[in-house]
């Protein structure tokens, strides 16, 4: 998975804990904030609003609880291209 730096504490505390969430929570959304899972929740927007209400706008991880991470490379994002002029 590639995430920014802010994110990268809260990622390898995810794969830390990955093992033992995966006995209770897979197929979850999982909100963590530096080293500390915030909670578990059903959807992605059920997540978000509580990091919302917790933490406000600021990074925290979202992920979903599951054996191989499904993630997304965009190049566009990654490289900080969608604001770019052509």
């Amino acid at each position: 998975m590639s995430q920014s730096p802010a994110l990268q504490t809260e990622y390898q505390y995810y794969l830390k804990i990955k093992a033992d969430l995966l006995k209770q929570y897979k197929g979850k959304f999982a909100l963590i904030k530096k080293q500390e899972l915030v909670g578990t929740f059903d959807t992605d927007q059920d997540a978000y609003n509580s990091g919302l209400d917790k933490f406000g706008n600021v990074p925290f991880l979202i992920i979903r609880i599951e054996e191989t991470d499904e993630s997304a490379w965009i190049p566009v994002l990654s490289m900080g291209l969608l604001n770019a002029g052509l």
